[in-house]
């Protein structure tokens, strides 16, 4: 006003914009650069018939501009005598800048947190949001067991659907490894079990550590301290005393593997255990394998699997000769009374603050715990629920020299034709199927994916997953018939008898390459899977090789080539797992299928000669090592966060040599690729849910 009696009031970013129209109504809308309006209260620094041109982080015009600066972000009208805004209903906040959360201002009915979509994305898995509304656009984060938008609905119990179950269908249930595990060396042999850790104090006495169980609702629970060493019984009863009855009684099952001093990857082959329902003796004895390569083994006492320095280690995989000395405890335990897809369970060593309550009583060595699960986790849909009718088979290996695959055997040709009707089409393409039982044979871009189920077993054997394409070229089973059914994962029957029928059930889903220039490397036991592309960094971008192994499906102005070189690209909550096409050996026995949580691109912190330098001599002039100290390193920069952990390794390899690039180093390492896995509605049955779906 002229007399300065009115207010201004506060100014956020519009929620919509509204046009200024022809202010100085010349007949003209002028450009966003030209200011019309000078010495406004309202805009103190002019105003524009256009929205204002803004612009980017690289101070580049933005000639397409929206959400800019308005009085009550044009969602309230301004109270001219008291400078504040009246919001419309559904905004809140000083300038209105905020969409209301359900049932503002008792937001979330009590039953959880108004966050901002920034804070949200945050408390999921540390994704990020950066968009213009990230302190804008607001919701609920849900205590565990509510849901809903305003968090007033109730969450049921969750079981397993009656009708799911019949003569053949089995539930798969969560069976996870905890693992409590030290790299010293003993000054003397432990005496007994509880002697591996201490508790780190003056006093010295056994080391404690603790089960975080999550239940269906996301709920967590923590158990009381479980003495280090400890016996399957006590670990089971820790459960057991969780309150509620989160875990029902007599529903666990445990098998207790202990390690002193050996080989990470070779000791459970050497020193065997069986499962305790499938002990020693019995009809179908199971025999427990751990090939670990755990990257934490490779890192200082003071480091984790995430320090600055892990990209400039040499780790070895699980198929490697490692040098990794451990000693410790790992325990199986099966879940049978919970159901579903339940959250990977952590292990807490800090009960007593940020002081570790777990030690290593080894000298100079440092604790590691893990959880993961091999191939058997839990479930709420089947992907794979059309059973293969009238087929069974057993699972045999080639014999002889060189690389030795599984394949399936025991079929009849009759059953092999079926098989083919059964697994269908791999490509999204029927248009190339073959044969009159309309089928592809699977290709190393589109392999097949089957679950094997033994034919006699209980309810609670879920079977595993096995990756399978049609070799032509070879007849290796019992049929007279051409092709053999070829296992990409070497499985192998948990009790190792070729005599075991498994029943198989399909999918119309796809498994499909992403892409074959980005190799996966991980430790083992790790929720960390990066993706690289090693002949990026060491010879750099030159026209040919312009793409440095990210697989995400996130494209900015800066990356967008990469789209050239990626067949599928990955998004958070696809489901995906890792595959080695060409040496099918290397790959795990049992496959885990993945939930990609996290899909990011971290900063470069090295160069790339800090990891694969080249020494010059030989064909390594010195100007191409000068320029390696200069080049950024891609490698572990891209990394996919995944909901479970990974039941086995894979190296990347070493690559210092003073012979050259590819002479005398471990270039031609077995590459692991990431394949997405495409559910199709038609063969998914989710049979784990609220009320038993009944």
């Amino acid at each position: 006003a002229s007399d300065c009696s009115e207010r201004v009031c506060m100014f956020g970013l519009a929620h919509v914009d509204t046009p200024k129209g022809d202010l100085d109504m010349n007949g003209v809308i002028q450009p966003p650069n030209n200011v019309i309006i000078d010495n406004s209260y309202a805009y103190p620094f002019g105003t524009t018939e256009q929205f204002p041109q803004m612009q980017d982080s690289d101070l580049q015009d933005l000639t397409n501009s929206a959400h800019y600066y308005m009085e009550c972000s044009n969602k309230g009208k301004c109270d001219r005598t008291t400078g504040e805004c009246q919001c419309y209903d559904g905004y809140d906040g000083v300038a209105c800048q905020r969409a209301s959360c359900p049932g503002y201002p008792n937001s979330c009915s009590g039953h959880g947190v108004c966050k901002t979509i920034e804070q949200l994305a945050a408390a999921d898995n540390g994704n990020v949001y950066k968009l213009w509304d990230r302190q804008t656009t607001m919701g609920c984060q849900c205590d565990s067991g509510y849901s809903g938008a305003d968090c007033s609905q109730r969450e049921c119990k969750y079981g397993v659907d009656p009708l799911y179950l019949d003569d053949v269908s089995t539930v798969k249930a969560s069976i996870y490894d905890f693992a409590t595990l030290t790299t010293g060396l003993y000054t003397v042999d432990p005496a007994s079990d509880d002697e591996y850790f201490t508790n780190g104090e003056q006093q010295i006495s056994n080391g404690n550590w603790a089960i975080r169980f999550f239940d269906n609702h996301g709920e967590d629970w923590v158990t009381d301290p479980i003495p280090g060493g400890a016996t399957c019984d006590e670990v089971e009863t820790a459960l057991y005393n969780l309150p509620n009855k989160v875990i029902p009684s007599a529903s666990l099952s445990c098998t207790k593997v202990s390690v002193l001093e050996s080989i990470e990857n070779e000791f459970s082959e050497d020193v065997r255990t069986y499962d305790s329902d499938h002990p020693l003796g019995s009809s179908h004895p199971y025999q427990i394998i751990y090939r670990m390569a755990l990257w934490e083994a490779k890192t200082p006492n003071n480091e984790g699997e995430l320090s600055d320095s892990s990209a400039l280690q040499v780790y070895t995989g699980s198929n490697d000769t490692s040098t990794s000395v451990i000693s410790g405890f790992i325990y199986r335990v099966k879940f049978l009374g919970n159901p579903g897809k339940i959250r990977s369970p952590e292990i807490e060593v800090h009960l007593d603050g940020k002081r570790p309550s777990l030690v290593s009583a080894a000298t100079s060595g440092k604790v590691i715990t893990k959880v993961w699960t091999d191939g058997q986790q839990g479930e709420d849909v089947d992907h794979f629920a059309d059973h293969c009718d009238g087929v069974t088979a057993t699972i045999s290996r080639e014999v002889g020299t060189g690389i030795k695959t599984s394949f399936l055997n025991g079929m009849t040709t009759t059953e092999k034709n079926l098989l083919k009707k059964c697994l269908g089409d791999s490509d999204f393409d029927d248009t190339n199927n073959q044969d009159v039982y309309n089928w592809d044979k699977g290709s190393k871009m589109y392999p097949h994916i089957i679950k094997l189920v033994r034919t006699v077993t209980t309810q609670y054997d879920g079977g595993y997953f096995a990756v399978l394409w049609y070799d032509t070229s070879v007849q290796l089973d019992q049929t007279t018939t051409e092709g053999t059914f070829r296992l990409l994962n070497p499985f192998n029957p948990p009790d190792t008898f070729k005599t075991d029928n498994y029943d198989i059930y399909t999918t119309k889903g796809t498994l499909a390459l992403t892409t074959d220039q980005a190799e996966a490397t991980f430790g083992f036991a790790s929720k960390y899977i990066y993706t690289t592309n090693i002949t990026y960094d060491i010879y750099g971008r030159n026209g040919t090789d312009d793409y440095d192994g990210d697989i995400s499906c996130e494209v900015g102005n800066n990356n967008a080539a990469k789209l050239d070189s990626l067949y599928h690209c990955l998004n958070k909550t696809d489901l995906f797992t890792v595959i080695n096409w060409e040496l099918p050996s290397f790959n795990p026995p049992y496959i885990n299928m993945y939930t990609a949580e996290r899909i990011y691109t971290g900063n470069y912190k090295h160069s790339v000669s800090d990891r694969f330098g080249l020494t010059p001599g030989g064909d390594v002039p010195e100007e191409t090592q000068r320029s390696l100290e200069l080049k950024e390193l891609h490698y572990q920069t891209h990394f996919i966060n995944t909901d479970i952990a990974t039941n086995w390794g894979a190296s990347v390899g070493n690559f210092k040599t003073t012979a050259g690039y590819t002479t005398n180093n471990d270039m031609g390492k077995p590459q692991f690729h990431i394949y997405k896995f495409f559910p199709a509605v038609a063969s998914s049955y989710e049979y784990v849910a609220p009320c038993s779906n009944r």
